[in-house]
């Protein structure tokens, strides 16, 4: 993997910033695994012969997404958030959407409700409590089991890679120079559940609707993603490199 980094920094060396293999916010991170001759695929294995490349050029959003998860607490849990919590769209406000970012250690307040985390290590679940305005608990039944939590960590990111980039449009043109690469290696599941208890590790649910096409109307899941800023990464992982 740094063989093939310093190829790709001595080739932006020359002048040669790497055109975008993709339009959109994902393009830093897709640009990349095009170089490195990975295809692309929906399979939640790491990118790189078992480590997990994570591209960021934007300082706003310093949020990295760890790996997305649905509530496996109920098969249809993602479309009733959206019915009873959501809130109506902007453009379609005839239409709910949920987009929200949830901790452990606080609560955040939508649309005349409060929501926040916990860990149930008895019953060895991270649970989404939801309160009404007088902060009394209405609905608790949405959770992640520890299990499946605990595969898709341990399976997409026992090694880390944080790949930091530049980005200029030119000539209605979007290019990348990826200036350096770091290596982390996991701590623990453990570590992880604790990070979610206090704050640390988030999940964002990012409900919305199609706008147009044959599904107008219906519910567009974007994912339910756990994050960590990047400040914080290594109270998840040990640094290699």
């Amino acid at each position: 993997m740094i063989d093939e980094f310093i190829k790709i920094k001595e080739k932006v060396m020359t002048g040669n910033w790497i055109e975008s293999a993709a339009k959109g916010k994902g393009g830093v991170g897709i640009t990349l695994e095009t170089i490195l001759g990975k295809e692309r695929e929906n399979l939640e294995i790491p990118d790189y012969h078992g480590i997990e490349l994570k591209a960021k050029c934007s300082t706003r959003e310093t949020h990295i997404t760890l790996f997305g998860a649905t509530p496996d607490s109920y098969l249809f849990e993602i479309k009733r958030i959206q019915k009873e919590y959501g809130y109506p769209d902007a453009t379609l406000p005839q239409f709910n959407i949920f987009n929200l970012s949830i901790y452990g250690d606080r609560y955040v307040s939508l649309n005349h409700h409060y929501f926040t985390l916990s860990v149930d290590q008895e019953n060895k679940q991270i649970v989404l409590n939801i309160y009404d305005n007088h902060f009394n608990l209405i609905d608790n039944l949405v959770s992640w089991s520890f299990e499946m939590v605990k595969e898709k960590l341990e399976r997409k990111l026992s090694y880390l890679a944080i790949v930091h980039a530049e980005r200029k449009f030119q000539h209605n043109v979007v290019y990348f120079k990826y200036n350096d690469i770091h290596f982390y290696q996991l701590k623990s599941f453990e570590e992880f559940i604790q990070l979610v208890a206090c704050g640390i590790i988030r999940i964002t649910f990012r409900i919305s609707v199609y706008k147009s096409g044959r599904k107008y109307g219906e519910i567009y899941d974007h994912g339910t993603i756990f994050s960590i800023d990047e400040k914080d990464i290594t109270k998840l992982f040990d640094k290699i490199i």
